[in-house]
């Protein structure tokens, strides 16, 4: 997304979502900043520009579910008004997009976060503000909750899970012996590595190799040609989409031809563009969020209500990453009623169980003690590059 069209969003949701009707007599909080009579100014931030840019959908998604709230009427009598920061997947604009937020903009929570790496960089931010409840947008390191944080809620899947999942996964090939593992070197990167390894020591494999692709790499030749050289069944890959596109690509011209299994951190419809070589990835398996493909029944309500309100955006599995947790936040507020404060939405985010609007892969849960909300999820690929297929297991070739 260019930088006119971000400042443009921006501009947008805040022009259409303060010009709400003002009801008279609603309770306004003195205690709390970002609530007005008729407004709660609620902060996000994601990566609207630059390589990782494709977290912007996460971010419409959830803009989407606002403005439907919004033109339902809002919550208790109040719109939100929603200021948006783009934080280029940098850990540096993302510290200074949440100082931003909190004290120039004065918001009353804030949804955001959708790189780990980033996300983590700005927790301490919310370690020096415990009351100010942070709902993530979309980054999974397990250590962006753990410990727990009284402020800090995180509505998907964990790297924890994932790592889990892809590990069970890769082990369901038959005959899955010879596991090696491709990864990047940062925070993100060894979120998903440190329960790998566990996970696979605990099933008894110990990686046939473990190379590393740093993000901004323009070849993996050196990487693909060790893995290929240590026969592997199948490979972990934890790599970003400009990366993971990189390895695939390579991967199928050096004849590297084993199942790929990935995390959330790509959508495969995207992978299947990015590579654009429907061979290279018929076998790239991610780590699948939602609980179906976009073309079930039970998306429809939800994809049209992404396209209504982004017209011109892509429909993919990242579009609708972060809706849950929004739904939540949604839920926290209604329920914090209309004399709102940052108290009580943290306290009915704690109370959030079973949680389930039907899109992600599981149900939510949120307590005082744990506040890393989902732990389940499935598999997707896209065995001919036209149509998604979710699976529990290795499927068996046609």
């Amino acid at each position: 997304m260019s930088a006119p069209a971000v400042k443009a969003l921006r501009h947008t949701i805040v022009a259409a979502i303060a010009a709400s009707a003002f009801l008279a007599g609603a309770p306004v909080s003195a205690a709390d900043p970002g609530v007005t009579a008729d407004t709660i100014k609620l902060g996000m931030f994601a990566p609207m520009t630059g390589s990782m840019a494709v977290g912007s959908l996460t971010l419409l998604g959830a803009t989407a579910i606002y403005k439907s709230i919004n033109d339902a009427g809002g919550i208790n009598g109040r719109k939100i008004e929603l200021v948006v920061e783009d934080d280029g997947c940098d850990p540096n604009k993302t510290i200074a997009a949440v100082k931003k937020l909190m004290s120039q903009d004065n918001v009353f929570m804030i949804h955001g976060g959708w790189c780990s790496g980033t996300a983590l960089a700005a927790k301490p931010e919310f370690e020096r503000a415990p009351g100010l409840p942070w709902m993530v947008l979309g980054a999974a390191s397990a250590a962006i909750t753990k410990p727990t944080l009284p402020n800090v809620f995180q509505p998907i899947a964990t790297t924890d899970t994932v790592a889990r999942a892809m590990v069970d996964f890769a082990l369901s090939k038959p005959g899955a012996k010879r596991v090696a593992i491709i990864s990047h070197s940062d925070e993100w990167g060894k979120s998903h590595l440190e329960p790998l390894l566990a996970n696979l020591k605990k099933a008894g494999v110990e990686p046939v190799e473990t190379a590393y692709l740093e993000r901004g790499s323009a070849d993996a030749t050196s990487q693909i040609l060790r893995i290929r050289n240590a026969k592997p069944d199948v490979v972990l890959a934890v790599l970003y989409a400009p990366e993971l596109t990189i390895y695939a690509r390579d991967a199928f011209k050096y004849n590297l031809k084993v199942p790929i299994v990935t995390t959330q951190g790509v959508s495969a419809e995207d992978m299947v563009k990015r590579v654009g070589n429907a061979a290279a990835t018929s076998e790239l398996f991610v780590f699948y969020p939602l609980n179906s493909t976009l073309d079930a029944p039970g998306m429809q309500k939800w994809v049209e209500m992404f396209k209504k309100y982004n017209p011109n955006a892509p429909v993919e599995t990242l579009s609708f990453l972060g809706s849950t947790g929004t739904l939540a936040v949604v839920e926290a507020l209604k329920k914090a009623g209309p004399d709102l404060t940052r108290a009580k939405v943290i306290a009915e985010l704690n109370k959030i169980t079973n949680f389930n609007p039907g899109i992600s892969s599981g149900s939510l849960t949120f307590t005082p003690e744990v506040h890393a909300g989902i732990s389940t999820g499935k598999m997707v690929y896209m065995p001919t590059g036209e149509r998604p297929v979710i699976v529990e297991k290795y499927p068996a070739k046609p």
